[in-house]
């Protein structure tokens, strides 16, 4: 991963292995216990519902008891995934953003496309993010993520909030009434480069564009970053964000920005409904929604972001192939699987499903999704290693070592490099 400064989250390598089950059933790849355990590698993102994904795991492994599946948990971190691949060490399951990202490593994916009794199980919609250039399906997909700001609504209502900021001018009242209610209102986790660059592309959206007509109007020149219609208000929200949040404000990474939301220390942070389950973690009881963000002068303007959030990718040579398929499968489409996603995490899966989502969030997406106020996500169609390295240069710009005009410089080069 090439950048500049970027602070990186490694929640480091969990080998499950605890293996469970007794006799002699075959598993689902025909191996008997008595035979050669086999291991699966799997590569996985995710640092949310992860005591859930345990029992799913543990739940796999007592139907296949010479089975261990050892999972390598490397958060917003694509370093460890290439350095494997690089080294001829291909994981048999990995998971990756959707779009260039994943696209990068179809030519190592298992082809699903004849498999229609796995295709069929899942949104048509979320399986068009794991298709290649000519329609395969390269990739399943895990749920659908909503982003934007979150806000505790009771910090809100002690601050006399009624209505929720639709406007940058309304923002900035709401930071001026929450700090004189005691309450910091801004915990962004600028920490995280990841935060940063995904919170920009909010400001890059042309709503009459969505996504996919403001990356190609990018790339092909037609529209320049200083042109669009609200970058140079990222530089103000950031400035707002500066203003009215913690002193050393490159020092709150994700962690600590959930923290202080949840427990009312903090009226609004940017993230999504992923992190629902940390934040029951913090606070059971915290009274947390979305905000869409005010990029503008007007309600219209106001950006809830929507998409599959990963793919799931089996690698096509691995020795356990049918296995590993079986294993993927189970993490996503199973009762267990959708346990993870719904309860577990809390979100939308891909998956067809009747299952209750827990999540207050996601729940609260809906609304937005259903009222057709919501755009796609840019940065997986973004060119590649967008997110890993763009957010460095928003940190520059809060901690005042470069300009506003020249990170704008330094987005276009990347966009058309």
């Amino acid at each position: 991963m090439k950048r500049r400064g970027m602070q990186f989250l490694v929640t480091g390598v969990l080998a499950v292995s605890l293996l469970s089950g007794c006799g002699n059933s075959e598993n689902g790849d025909g191996e008997s216990k008595g035979e050669e355990m086999i291991t699966l590698s799997v590569i996985d993102p995710h640092a949310y519902g992860l005591e859930e994904y345990d029992e799913v795991i543990a739940a796999f492994e007592k139907d296949h008891p010479n089975v261990k599946i050892e999972v390598q948990h490397v958060a917003n971190d694509t370093t460890i995934l290439q350095s494997r691949i690089n080294s001829g060490d291909i994981p048999d399951i990995f998971a990756v953003a959707p779009g260039t990202v994943a696209e990068s490593y179809y030519t190592y994916a298992y082809n699903w496309t004849e498999d229609t009794d796995t295709t069929s199980l899942f949104h048509e919609d979320a399986l068009e993010r794991c298709q290649d250039s000519e329609g395969n399906v390269m990739a399943l997909p895990w749920s659908y993520e909503n982003m934007g700001l979150l806000y505790n609504k009771d910090c809100f209502e002690k601050a006399g909030i009624t209505e929720l900021p639709s406007t940058l001018d309304e923002l900035e009242d709401a930071c001026k009434k929450l700090e004189a209610a005691g309450i910091t209102p801004f915990a962004l986790g600028a920490k995280e480069g990841w935060v940063l660059s995904q919170l920009a592309t909010h400001f890059m959206m042309d709503k009459s564009l969505d996504a996919s007509g403001t990356v190609e109007a990018l790339e092909s020149g037609e529209l320049k970053f200083e042109d669009l219609p609200h970058w140079k208000n990222l530089f103000r929200f950031l400035d707002l964000a500066k203003e009215y949040g913690p002193d050393k404000p490159l020092e709150v990474d994700w962690e600590i920005s959930e923290n202080m939301l949840a427990n009312g220390q903090a009226a609004m942070i940017h993230m999504g409904d992923w992190c629902q389950a940390t934040l029951d973690s913090f606070n059971p009881d915290a009274n947390i929604a979305f905000l869409p963000v005010p990029v503008g002068d007007s309600q219209e303007d106001c950006t809830l972001l929507s998409s599959i959030s990963r793919v799931y990718i089996v690698n096509k040579d691995s020795k356990h192939l049918d296995l590993a398929k079986e294993y993927c499968k189970y993490i996503l489409t199973s009762e267990m699987g959708q346990y993870w996603l719904c309860e577990g995490i809390g979100t939308v899966p891909g998956v067809k499903t009747d299952r209750e989502v827990v999540g207050a969030l996601a729940n609260d997406a809906k609304s937005y999704i259903k009222a057709g106020k919501t755009n796609s996500w840019i940065h997986p169609i973004a060119p590649q290693g967008y997110a890993e390295n763009l957010g460095a240069y928003l940190q520059a710009y809060m901690t005042g070592d470069m300009s506003e005009q020249e990170v704008t410089d330094i987005f276009q080069e990347f966009w058309l490099q």
